[in-house]
């Protein structure tokens, strides 16, 4: 009776069995009508309205069938009411549906020298559940596995409240690195602000999943204490300021709590800023700063710390500027072994000079780009088996860079002509990405 006496309400089941009138009728009581209606449906056809209610003309029908119709059309979750009524021997279903999704889904494959070459697929669904909208995607490569989900909408929290879940998971299975490593997030978010006035944000609490797996047993004892899976939980907080005007510069902060495994804070800045020069150039420069602090006896692991390079720092290879764990004749084989280990602290400031006067007779835009980054620190309290570098020392990179939007997809490319490195930094003169969706 619970979906009957929601909609109706006990005197319109009397009228529903007793043709109009008032007349008490028992549980028993059937009815049969002429024809049946069905009103407000229009992705739906009559018959399969009819078909899903189990309702037709001719057949008798109590007060429980009734209920029993008005239970099997909710559930199908295609309708946000659903009113069963009668008129003389006429019986009417009137239905208000919810929505048609839309949305739309794309294939992708491209190359990245991050990655290498990978496949991507993802779906936009708007409309999706109850007003909600749905983003996913997986990205596949030999050595990344990468899917992403995220379920919003502008009244999806009581309240009307903005905001939605999101989650994702990773695998990486890098060739040049001494182990793997796991990660999985879910985060139900409230939005607050409204990026049209020029600041909004975010709050979330977030659960975070972590492996390290497949070391190798040269590898540092830093990584070796770190292995296995780790679970952490708490909330965290984004901030962002734009110029909605002219759009010339946006600014965020952002910053996560979590305890459980282990207590540590990821904090990060992170600015861009779009300036006109003369001569049909324009100046573009990204920078983020970042701290991962670890709290009372809490301590980070190789999965939260930062490396940098690739398209993060142009000039070096993805994972390239970090500090090492640099062991002399470690290997089995008597060689020297090197052992990433990511940095608590990191910074990075990328600039690019854009040519926009030569891109509207070339069909890319050639730019002239300046990269100064670091990422140092490692508070593990286990001893590294050969000699710890995790100073802070300014790495640059100069060179050539080009984009383009082409029919198929974005192409952007890269090419140092110097670079500022340390003894254990893994340069990469030439760096690529492109993914063409279809």
């Amino acid at each position: 009776m619970r979906a009957v006496s929601r909609i109706f309400g006990s005197t319109l089941l009397v009228l529903i069995l007793s043709g109009g009138s008032l007349a008490a009728q028992t549980d028993d009581a059937a009815r049969v009508f002429r024809s049946i209606e069905v009103t407000g449906n229009d992705r739906f056809r009559d018959r399969d309205v009819l078909a899903t209610a189990d309702l037709r003309p001719g057949e008798p029908y109590t007060e429980a069938d009734i209920v029993a119709a008005v239970e099997a059309l909710e559930f199908t979750g295609e309708f946000r009411s659903v009113r069963i009524f009668s008129q003389g021997d006429v019986l009417t279903i009137a239905v208000d549906e919810e929505p048609e999704f839309s949305g739309a889904l794309t294939f992708g494959l491209g190359y990245d020298t991050d990655i290498g070459a990978f496949g991507t697929v993802g779906v936009e669904l708007a409309d999706f559940w109850g007003g909600r909208d749905l983003e996913a995607g997986l990205t596949l490569s030999e050595q990344v596995i990468r899917g992403t989900a995220d379920l919003s909408g502008d009244a999806f929290w009581p309240g009307d409240r903005s905001g939605g879940v999101r989650g994702s998971f990773a695998r990486f299975d890098y060739d040049d690195t001494l182990f793997d490593f796991r990660t999985a997030d879910f985060s139900p978010y409230v939005r607050f602000g409204n990026a049209e006035s020029g600041f909004d944000g975010e709050f979330r609490v977030t659960a975070l999943w972590s492996e390290i797996s497949s070391v190798d047993p040269a590898a540092s004892p830093i990584i070796q204490a770190e292995a296995g899976d780790r679970f952490v939980a708490g909330p965290g907080v984004s901030l962002r300021w734009q110029d909605t005007d002219q759009e010339r510069w946006a600014a965020g902060v952002d910053v996560d709590v979590y305890g459980g495994d282990t207590q540590f804070v990821d904090a990060s800045l992170g600015f861009t800023l779009n300036l006109p020069l003369m001569a049909s150039t324009k100046l573009r420069s990204t920078g983020r700063i970042g701290a991962i602090t670890g709290l009372s006896d809490g301590t980070t692991t190789v999965a939260d710390r930062r490396t940098l390079g690739g398209s993060s720092m142009r000039g070096f290879a993805r994972g390239g500027l970090t500090p090492v764990d640099f062991c002399a004749g470690c290997g089995a084989g008597g060689e020297d072994v090197i052992t990433d280990l990511g940095g608590e602290r990191y910074a990075v400031l990328q600039n690019d000079l854009l040519f926009t006067g030569l891109a509207e007779r070339l069909p890319f835009t050639p730019g002239l780009y300046f990269d100064i980054g670091s990422a140092w620190d490692v508070s593990s309290p286990t001893a590294p088996s050969g000699t710890l570098f995790d100073e802070q020392v300014w790495r640059t990179s100069f060179g050539l860079a080009l984009t383009a939007e082409t029919p198929l997809g974005n192409f952007s490319a890269s090419y140092a002509i110097e670079t500022n490195a340390e003894d254990f930094d893994d340069t990469e003169r030439f760096g690529i990405s492109f993914n063409a969706r279809f």
